[in-house]
């Protein structure tokens, strides 16, 4: 493709204390043959020296210093409104501890441009120190919105079928199409650390778009699971906050009695596992946030165009991301939760 013909791409790196793997993030950014890009590093108040390493070492990165550390999701933010700010058709965000193959983002924009539907389309992300496993290849969300990432730890033998759609696409490595960012909004800010791609795939899907993966855009991600009293707090509050915010009200009374028994089992894991205070917390900040929720919820809902019956087509009844899987939580708790889908899903 001829320069004249291409998208203005802008790609955003939300950074905050990621000097370990930003440079190597950005070489391989700037050595991609797509040539109409512009590269946006939004750092969150570092402490680490990224930002000055950037200013030293590539001046032709458009560099954005947050004054304090707003999170991922206002990190994310931040580069969103600077590309849109540029004229900008496609946006793409890509985490600092990434590494991109030399045709990663042409492979990524030609994605997008086979259909103007898609909204989201997310690379192939696999482990950089495993570089043919995968890390993600389109992530998987419970329908009571658990998430994780699809497909891990396989061998990458190839996606089948070339661009196919996805439960949701990680905010790892994902681009997002103008239009659909104008329509459905950027990334909820509340959410800081945790779901909001998740929240972001869910209301495109509602306002009518696509979500996609593009299987021959490869990007190496430096990952490491890890569970902390922090992380399990935003993933317990966040996923609560996303499923009031996107499920129409049919779908929550349905869903009621499941919510409800998870809630349960979950408090129980918390505290058994010595995280039970910060559970609590999330209670308490949602109620604190309700009107900011309820707000949240109208806007959402004045957008949709698809039944949940359709979006619920791309959700899993199994809870299997890792360490969770093999306890006995989870052998209780997945035959239940098929059980009650199988009926609920009608109802929606």
């Amino acid at each position: 493709m001829s320069i004249g013909t291409t998208p203005r791409v802008a790609v955003i790196v939300p950074n905050y204390n990621g000097a370990r793997y930003l440079e190597e993030c950005l070489s391989s950014l700037l050595a991609q043959g797509y040539r109409d890009r512009r590269v946006i590093v939004v750092d969150n108040a570092s402490s680490d020296g990224s930002a000055e390493m950037v200013e030293r070492r590539f001046p032709q990165v458009d560099l954005v210093r947050n004054p304090v550390n707003t999170g991922f999701a206002g990190g994310c933010n931040t580069g969103l409104r600077r590309g849109l700010e540029q004229g900008a058709e496609y946006l793409v965000l890509v985490n600092s501890d990434t590494r991109a193959e030399p045709d990663w983002l042409e492979e990524l924009v030609a994605a997008a441009d086979t259909d103007p539907c898609i909204g989201l389309c997310q690379s192939l992300i696999l482990l950089a120190s495993r570089p043919n496993v995968i890390n993600t290849a389109g992530n998987e969300s419970h329908y009571l919105a658990f998430g994780y990432c699809g497909r891990y730890l396989e061998e990458d033998r190839g996606v089948p079928g070339g661009v196919r759609e996805i439960p949701f696409a990680s905010g790892t490595a994902v681009l997002a199409r103008r239009r659909m960012l104008e329509e459905v909004g950027l990334m909820d800010e509340d959410l800081f650390l945790y779901q909001e791609d998740l929240d972001l795939s869910w209301r495109a899907r509602l306002a009518g778009w696509r979500v996609v993966l593009a299987p021959r855009s490869r990007i190496h991600h430096h990952y490491h699971f890890d569970r902390n009293r922090e992380k399990f707090y935003y993933l317990e509050r966040n996923r609560l906050l996303v499923s009031i915010k996107n499920y129409a009200p049919r779908s929550l009374v349905v869903l009621a009695p499941a919510f409800l028994g998870a809630e349960l089992a979950m408090v129980g894991y918390a505290f058994a596992s010595g995280w039970g205070p910060r559970k609590l917390a999330g209670y308490r900040d949602l109620w604190r946030q309700r009107r900011r929720i309820a707000a949240k919820r109208r806007r959402v809902q004045a957008t949709r165009r698809v039944p949940d019956r359709s979006i619920a087509a791309n959700w899993t009844d199994r809870m299997e991301f890792p360490g969770f899987r093999e306890s006995p939580l989870a052998r209780l708790a997945n035959p239940v939760s098929h059980a009650y889908w199988r009926l609920a899903r009608r109802l929606l």
